[in-house]
């Protein structure tokens, strides 16, 4: 494929919800984490450059298991050191979920926690087009020219086997008990596409349909951003909600 130059557009918000005293989520964007001590709305916006090879993430930790807020920070964090460029970008993020798997996993370790872990959910936008990587139930998706797909793979039980979500994937879990098995796709640009990547904050009260009608009909990406977390809150925001939302540009 042919290398091509594209800016990307976007804008993240990340809130503690209505009924939850901590904010557990955590994101990536253009360097940029949320500090996990502080609690208050996090929102940045800003533009990157497809040749920087840059990805944007959400993880969200674990509700249930022990300093979920701490593996997301530490996932997070991670992201920093983190290199996607070159050739093989779905490698990079398939080696780069198990790294931070393993860092999460030591942290427990070394503190004596027996469970605690973090989902991710991130897109690696580079000149040749757009790596999606995924390990748990946090989404990306894509819409395009009015529909919204989803890209990423929900790592969870089927709803006969259990009644509220059961992970089976998630970053800091021990391989021991089952191999780590991030899901890795990859998509071509089309300028005008915006892309979803969102905890299951937004996505427990707010149905695919919803968030694709909602971003399309926005007319920015802050503002596709601002009504998903508004409508998420005022349909309950029960947990945690943090949300970026990316617009697809030629330079």
């Amino acid at each position: 494929m042919e290398d091509n130059h594209y800016k990307i557009k976007y804008h993240a918000m990340s809130v503690v919800g209505n009924t939850r005293t901590h904010n557990e989520d955590n994101l990536f964007c253009d360097g940029y984490t949320r500090p996990y001590e502080d609690d208050e709305t996090y929102s940045k916006s800003g533009e990157i450059l497809s040749r920087d090879n840059k990805m944007l993430a959400v993880f969200d930790g674990i509700g249930g298991e022990e300093k979920g807020e701490i593996a997301s920070s530490i996932a997070s964090n991670a992201t920093k050191s983190a290199v996607f460029t070159g050739e093989n970008v779905g490698e990079k993020i398939l080696d780069f979920t198990r790294s931070i798997n393993q860092s999460v996993r030591q942290y427990a370790v070394d503190n004596e926690i027996e469970s605690m872990g973090t989902t991710f959910a991130g897109a690696v936008f580079t000149n040749r087009g757009i790596h999606i990587g995924n390990v748990g139930d946090s989404k990306v998706f894509r819409l395009h020219n009015g529909k919204i797909h989803q890209l990423s793979v929900d790592h969870v039980l089927p709803k006969e086997l259990a009644f509220n979500n059961i992970i089976t994937q998630y970053i800091g879990m021990k391989e021991e008990r089952s191999a780590l098995d991030p899901a890795i796709s990859f998509q071509e640009y089309i300028p005008g596409d915006r892309y979803i990547i969102c905890s299951d904050g937004l996505t427990e009260k707010l149905n695919i349909e919803q968030v694709g009608a909602l971003c399309h009909v926005a007319e920015t990406v802050t503002d596709a951003t601002d009504i998903l977390v508004s409508q998420a809150l005022c349909a309950g925001g029960n947990d945690n909600i943090t949300v970026i939302v990316c617009e697809l540009e030629n330079c």
